[in-house]
């Protein structure tokens, strides 16, 4: 394809506005905004320093897909310390001495650049900087269609700036397909001609010039230093779980339907045909992002194809080609070698659980070595819960699991799109980091993200920070899970960070509400199967609304500024009379119902019954229900694992811990029987089978099995002691609290109306135990829990 038809398929902002409605009205937006469209609706309150000066590209025009080597040589006096700062327009790889010291992408909202920065040791001499990076020029749900640029500072530890002179040259040996990964995502990686020895060594590449500065004026103005840092990725080395060759079958031209062409291949066809290589299948353990280094060895020119799948086919082979894309998937990537042996690190990480490589050419080819390079920035969990039970031990491992794997340098909904989806991250991936890490920079960062892709009127994004998409709902849980970081971190600093942005959002979202319960937010996600009511107010909607009214008045309040607080006194009350004259008989009970007890508007003994019956009723609890095929089905009597992060705490607040362990074991249980090794979207697994908002029954675990519910107040971080036994006579583990601190937890039972509950702390913190506020010291504690009424509940 040449470079004219490659720019046909690519707009300046790049993403349509567009709104899509599906039958019985269910509503589904693929594409949204470009992220240059958003911005923050109010000042961000954290450092900030003018966006990447010097930030430079090759020399001539940038092309679409194509990938660029720079190099910068630096004479180190003495052995030191420096600091390192970089960012790219997209994936990037940076060497030092031919050694991997940062890989990106570290993603941005282009309203707010952030950037990465490490500390790095390099002895006395010369050294050679090595940058690989790719223009996209295409907006994608990672990143926006920004001018491609690279921007490197590396300073002494007394802060001084050390100049770098680079030199670029395009590397060729890449080309330019013109076809993407999927709608959602960017450029399949296409090596098409081998290199000669390392990129980046002058003595065996010619075409070396000099850079020139990037105009980043599509940016904001100021950048900043993000939360988190790239780290060195881990890696694991692979055995082929089988082998064989193949044939191809569907032949033709080079790029002609590649997806199609890797899926119908023979790979078992008959000795005495013509054969085209050899295939490598390998399995992962569950899915997860990132890449497969190779080492290929072949008598002649071969070329190496890696297909990545989230799933098998149904005859067992891996699929690059994945649902609910919104269009055509590869998940391939394309490489050339030479004969002999050859190193392959892509630049470009991908997802899934299998990994099939294919080598075309002469049949004494083989991988002689295979690392899979995981983009995995939380490492094994530290936290711990420990029941006695080993299926709910075993699902409670596989949310931290499921949290993991999605967990890059952003927290992504499932790795067929790498979206940075707000009501994703509020609603599950807080509470698990919590319970598994204690360690919530991640979620901070999505909430900064959607801060910094506000609309016009303040809405702050639902999803980005590539592709902003709006979301009504998900823009009122903005709010409260601001609080709920503060509860975590057990301090105000995100709510001073994002007042203003606060304000503006709460006040877009009351802009959209009409005194009657009427609404225009933007598409407004409940949960896959939601029906939207025709004949009275959206309350699960308004519900999502008061809450975030109700949490904007606490976080006034916790700055000190009760008046300002009051005065949105009235709007809480104008939809808090909406939704209490309709709750009485609402159109959708267990989603109104359950959202109204969050409220405060529904009285939550009476929802709980509501709630455990619809459950109960739903499939794989009944596996004679309806199940949800895809997204465009409503079924009211569906039950999802996203809406148990709001309905199941009612269940356990009311003392029904038995009934919802077995739940658990039924439902998460169901799917672990099915193979599951990561939470899948819904109770099906045609759909993404690794989506970490399905890992409620975990963090519940924790915090009602291990007994500590974390807030904040005027004097700090404090913890509630409240127990739930869940069928259980004994638990420990070791929850997380604010400021660092842990709590090693074990409590058994004593008879049926006690438990006795031994708590270690690492470091001194608050507690309140049956009303309580104690002051406890660094060490062991020991307290008598009595049981509440009839149900599991202790306090």
């Amino acid at each position: 394809m040449s470079d004219v038809d490659i720019r046909q398929t690519i707009r300046p902002q790049d993403s349509p506005r567009s709104t899509h409605a599906l039958v019985e009205g269910v509503q589904i937006e693929p594409h949204g905004y470009s992220g240059l469209e958003g911005r923050p609706a109010g000042a961000v309150r954290r450092p900030l320093e003018p966006t990447f000066p010097g930030a430079f590209w090759l020399a001539e025009d940038p092309r679409p897909d194509q990938h660029a080597g720079f190099v910068a040589d630096v004479v180190v006096p003495a052995d030191g310390s420096y600091r390192l700062a970089v960012q790219a327009s997209g994936a990037f790889r940076l060497r030092i001495d031919s050694e991997t010291v940062v890989h990106g992408p570290l993603r941005y909202a282009p309203a707010l650049p952030e950037y990465h920065e490490q500390s790095i040791d390099l002895p006395a001499g010369r050294h050679r900087l090595a940058l690989h990076a790719q223009a996209e020029l295409l907006t994608t749900r990672m990143s926006a269609a920004v001018p491609p640029f690279v921007w490197v500072r590396l300073a002494g530890d007394d802060g001084v700036e050390i100049p770098l002179a680079w030199r670029g040259r395009e590397l060729e040996e890449y080309h330019a397909t013109g076809l993407r990964v999927s709608p959602l995502l960017g450029w399949v990686e296409w090596q098409a001609v081998p290199f000669t020895g390392a990129w980046w060594d002058d003595d065996l590449h010619t075409g070396w010039s000099a850079t020139r500065t990037v105009d980043l004026s599509v940016l904001g103005p100021e950048a900043t230093c993000a939360d988190i840092s790239l780290p060195a990725w881990r890696s694991r080395t692979l055995t082929p779980q089988s082998s064989g060759v193949y044939r191809d079958t569907y032949v033709g031209y080079e790029f002609d339907d590649i997806g199609t062409q890797f899926l119908l291949a023979d790979d078992d066809p008959d000795p005495l045909d013509d054969l085209d290589g050899r295939w490598f299948r390998y399995d992962l353990g569950r899915v997860r992002v990132g890449s497969v280094a190779l080492k290929i060895t072949s008598s002649a020119r071969a070329e190496v194809t890696v297909g990545f799948a989230e799933r098998l086919t149904p005859d067992g082979r891996p699929s690059p080609v994945v649902a609910l894309s919104a269009g055509p998937t590869r998940m391939l990537q394309h490489f050339t070698v030479d004969a002999g042996e050859t190193t392959i690190e892509p630049l470009q990480s991908l997802g899934g659980r299998y990994v099939e490589v294919r080598v075309r050419g002469g049949l004494d080819s083989d991988v002689t070595e295979a690392r899979f390079v995981e983009r995995d920035f939380l490492g094994a969990p530290t936290g711990r819960f420990e029941s006695g039970d080993a299926l709910l031990d075993r699902i409670w491992m596989t949310g931290l699991d499921t949290l993991r794997a999605t967990a890059e340098d952003s927290l992504i909904d499932s790795v067929r799109e790498r979206g940075e989806w707000v009501g994703d991250v509020v609603s599950s991936a807080l509470h698990l980091l919590s319970a598994g890490w204690g360690d919530v920079r991640l979620v901070r960062r999505a909430l900064l993200h959607s801060a910094a892709g506000a609309r016009d009127d303040g809405l702050v994004s639902g999803c980005g920070p590539g592709e902003v998409l709006y979301l009504g709902t998900y823009a009122a849980q903005w709010v409260t899970a601001c609080i709920n970081v503060a509860r975590v971190e057990g301090e105000l600093a995100i709510l001073r960070e994002l007042e203003e942005s606060a304000g503006a959002n709460v006040d877009a979202l009351l802009g959209c509400i009409e005194d009657n319960g009427d609404h225009h937010l933007p598409w407004s996600f409940v949960d896959w199967g939601y029906g939207v009511p025709q004949d009275q107010p959206n309350l699960a909607v308004l519900s999502h609304v008061h809450q975030a009214v109700r949490s904007w008045r606490r976080w006034l309040e916790l700055l000190g500024k009760p008046e300002q607080a009051a005065a949105y006194a009235a709007d809480e009350d104008r939809l808090a009379r909406v939704l209490a004259r309709w709750m009485v008989d609402p159109a959708n009970p267990y989603h109104s119902w359950t959202l109204g007890v969050h409220s405060g508007i529904v009285d939550p003994e009476g929802a709980a019954q509501h709630i455990q019956d619809h459950v109960s009723r739903a499939f794989p609890f009944d596996r004679t229900a309806d199940r949800l095929r895809d997204p465009s089905q409503v079924r009211p009597g569906a039950a999802t694992p996203y809406f148990t992060n709001y309905s199941f705490p009612i269940l356990l607040d009311s003392g029904r811990g038995q009934q919802v362990a077995d739940l658990w074991r039924t439902g998460w249980g169901w799917m672990l029987d099915r193979g599951a090794t990561t939470w899948w979207e819904v109770f099906d697994e045609r759909w993404s089978q690794c989506h970490y908002w399905g890992g409620a029954p975990t963090w519940q675990m924790s915090r009602w099995g291990l007994g500590l519910h974390v807030d904040v107040d005027d004097h700090g971080p404090i913890a509630d002691l409240r127990v739930n036994d869940l069928g259980r006579d004994r638990v420990a583990g070791l929850a997380h609290l604010a400021g660092a601190r842990t709590a090693e937890v074990e409590w058994q039972k004593v008879g049926d109306e006690l438990i006795r509950y031994r708590l270690d702390l690492s470091d001194a913190a608050r507690v309140r135990v049956g009303g309580e506020v104690r002051e406890l010291s660094r060490g062991g504690h020991e307290f008598e829990l009595r049981r509440q009424g009839g149900g599991a509940l202790y306090r």
